[in-house]
C-alpha cells in the first residue's frame, strides 16, 4: 500500500512538473484581442498626423463632456474652444476604427487560449484561505487592481483555484502561475476592511503550480 501511494505521489509530482515545463509563457496583452492592421495604420502615420489623431480624440472627449452638461461654453478656455472648432474629418475614419477596437479590447476574451496550458506572471489578490494558505485568488496584472475604480476589464483578471495553497499573508504578492486557462465569465466578491465589492472576471484556472515571482537574470 505504501509503495502504491508513493508511486501515485511520484507520478503526480512528475506530471505537475512536466505540465509547468510545457506551459506556454504568455503576457497580459495576449489575453486581449489584437489588431495588427490597426497598429500598422497608426504606425505609418507621420508625426504631424499622429498629433492630429491625438487632438481628434481630445476633441471627441471634450464634446462628450459638453454633451453631458458638465461645462458651459463660457467655462471653456481659449485653447479648448480652438480645439472644438478644429476640422478633423480626415481623421474621423481612423478615430472610429480605434474607438471600436478599444471596446473590443476591454471586453472580448481570447477564445484561442481556451483549455491551453499557460504560464503567467501577476499579482495575487486573495479570495479564500485555508491554514494560512491562499487556495483561491484573482490574478491581476498590476498592484492595487480592484482597489481602485474602475477595476481592470474582465479579460485582465483570472480566478485561480489552487487547492494545494500558496503561503502568503501579503496582498498583491507577485507570483508566477501555471495551469490550464479557461474562458469563463464569473463574478467574485473582493472583501476589504470597510466592505466588499463584486468584480467581473473573464478567465478561470485551476493551477498546477503557483510560485513566488523571480525576476529574469
Amino acid at each position: 500500500m505504501i509503495h502504491r501511494l508513493l508511486a501515485i505521489l511520484l507520478t503526480t509530482l512528475i506530471s505537475h512538473s512536466l505540465f509547468a515545463a510545457d506551459a506556454r509563457p504568455i503576457k497580459w496583452s495576449d489575453l486581449q484581442p489584437d489588431s495588427s492592421s490597426l497598429r500598422a495604420a497608426v504606425g505609418n502615420l507621420s508625426p504631424e498626423q499622429k498629433t492630429r489623431l491625438t487632438r481628434a480624440f481630445q476633441q471627441r472627449q471634450q464634446k462628450a463632456i459638453m454633451a453631458a452638461g458638465k461645462f458651459k461654453p463660457s467655462d471653456l478656455s481659449t485653447d479648448i474652444n480652438a480645439l472644438l472648432n478644429e476640422d478633423f474629418n480626415d481623421m474621423e475614419p481612423l478615430v472610429e476604427k480605434i474607438s471600436a477596437y478599444e471596446k473590443r479590447r476591454t471586453s472580448e476574451m481570447q477564445t484561442a487560449l481556451n483549455n491551453q496550458a499557460v504560464k503567467l506572471d501577476g499579482y495575487l489578490l486573495p479570495l479564500k484561505q485555508n491554514n494560512k494558505k491562499v487556495t483561491e485568488f484573482i490574478l491581476v496584472p498590476v498592484i492595487g487592481a480592484c482597489i481602485h475604480v474602475p477595476a481592470p476589464p474582465p479579460n485582465q483578471m483570472i480566478v485561480v483555484q489552487y487547492p494545494k495553497g500558496f503561503p502568503s499573508s501579503n496582498l498583491f504578492a507577485p507570483v508566477t502561475v501555471s495551469g490550464k486557462l479557461l474562458v469563463k465569465s464569473s463574478k467574485s466578491d473582493v472583501a476589504w476592511s470597510d466592505g466588499s465589492s463584486k468584480v467581473d472576471v473573464g478567465y478561470a484556472m485551476t493551477a498546477n503550480e503557483v510560485r513566488e515571482y523571480q525576476a529574469p537574470k
